[in-house]
């Protein structure tokens, strides 16, 4: 996670995306006053605690960006992630999936509001797609709002085959085509090691380690998945441990800028066409 987030990437771009990013309190602030909010990736506390969701199913699932279908089937799958620090709700992440044949589509929505004494002290907005086509991400844009702090990220096409345009608020480099956003929605992604960070541009890269299986129950319902381990490489600060059923994330869990800990779980996951 990033040095100035207290986070889900989760996330921009992802993630995938993200999966999930936050942010840090402000100087002074005490995280653990804030009131919980619905919100996204990120360790900042949002509107006050809503009852708990109903259990949720087992994860709707679909084909990972590098996977290739026999059928042009259209499969949709809407995914939402309660955001938990201390035991307390203080976010939430919304990621859409809309697969046909070899396309995917993937949009990514984060809000979060910090509130101290009821008066807002952080907040965070951040949207984004991705379009993968073949397993090659073909187009990405994100906006952000880092409490008051924007950013534009984008890819667009090269003028070099192997290479994509990275354009980060407005300045262009040029990138390996294999370069992914950090969205971590999709378990192939895990395996792209060069990655960029969807809310910022910052380019990350990262070691993986396989921990094995494991069998998690969120809300009473028991997932079997497969835990990975992220550690960036220095100077980014995207540590972060995953958790796949099959292909589809259904936990994260991070340090934020305190210390302390964050899971983001998959609480609700439905599919259509």
């Amino acid at each position: 996670m990033r040095t100035s987030a207290v986070l889900l990437t989760f996330l921009a771009a992802a993630a995938p995306c993200a999966i999930l990013l936050g942010a840090s309190l402000p100087a002074g602030a005490d995280p653990a006053a804030a009131p919980a909010h619905a919100a996204a990736p990120a360790a900042a506390a949002t509107p006050a605690h809503a009852a708990a969701p109903a259990a949720a199913a087992a994860p709707a699932h679909a084909a990972a960006p590098g996977a290739t279908t026999t059928t042009a089937a259209r499969v949709k799958i809407h995914q939402t992630f309660d955001i938990v620090r201390k035991d307390d709700k203080i976010g939430a992440n919304v990621v859409d999936i809309d697969r046909q044949g070899d396309a995917t589509t993937v949009k990514n929505k984060t809000d979060i509001s910090v509130k101290l004494m009821y008066v807002q002290v952080y907040h965070r907005e951040h949207v984004a797609s991705e379009t993968w086509k073949n397993g090659q991400l073909t187009a990405f844009k994100s906006q952000t709002d880092d409490n008051g702090t924007k950013h534009v990220v984008e890819i667009a096409p090269s003028a070099s085959p192997d290479k994509v345009t990275l354009i980060v608020d407005g300045v262009k480099t040029e990138e390996p085509k294999s370069i992914a956003p950090a969205s971590l929605w999709s378990r192939d992604l895990v395996n792209r090691t060069e990655l960029f960070d969807p809310a910022d541009g910052q380019r990350i890269t990262v070691k993986v380690s396989d921990l094995g299986d494991e069998t998690l129950t969120i809300q009473g319902v028991p997932h079997q998945t497969r835990h990975f381990r992220l550690a960036a490489k220095a100077p980014a600060d995207f540590d972060r441990d995953l958790w796949f059923e099959g292909d589809a994330l259904v936990r994260m869990k991070m340090l934020g800028s305190d210390h302390s800990t964050i899971v983001s779980d998959l609480v609700k996951s439905s599919n259509g066409t």
